[in-house]
């Protein structure tokens, strides 16, 4: 996944960051300001990983905690969209699920009113 997103929405990624890393220092964390080579290394230094570790962890991260102002950024739209197609069964048609959910043309009732 690209880090240019979370290098763009650094102060909104902090929350998940520290969810995610709860030894990491906030004043740490906003001296780097989206750097992902000084994110890389901090988190290696502060959770003792290898350069390795530490890459595969952030992966993790950027696949799972994404806020949504950056996974649904324009650089990642049309792969979001072909990740969340792997959630419809084969054969299934997308279009024709509304019906499930009730006539959305019919009007309810007032509040109150059965007729």
């Amino acid at each position: 996944m690209d880090w240019a997103p979370i290098a763009r929405n650094w102060d909104e990624m902090l929350d998940g960051i520290e969810d995610r890393w709860p030894n990491l220092a906030h004043s740490r964390l906003v001296e780097i300001d989206g750097d992902q080579e000084a994110f890389t290394r901090y988190l290696m230094e502060a959770h003792a990983l290898t350069q390795v570790e530490a890459n595969e962890e952030i992966d993790e991260f950027m696949t799972s905690n994404m806020p949504i102002d950056a996974r649904m950024d324009e650089l990642n739209d049309n792969a979001n969209i072909t990740f969340s197609g792997r959630s419809i069964p084969e054969g299934e048609d997308v279009y024709a699920e509304d019906g499930d959910f009730g006539d959305d043309d019919t009007a309810e009732p007032p509040a109150g009113r059965t007729d």
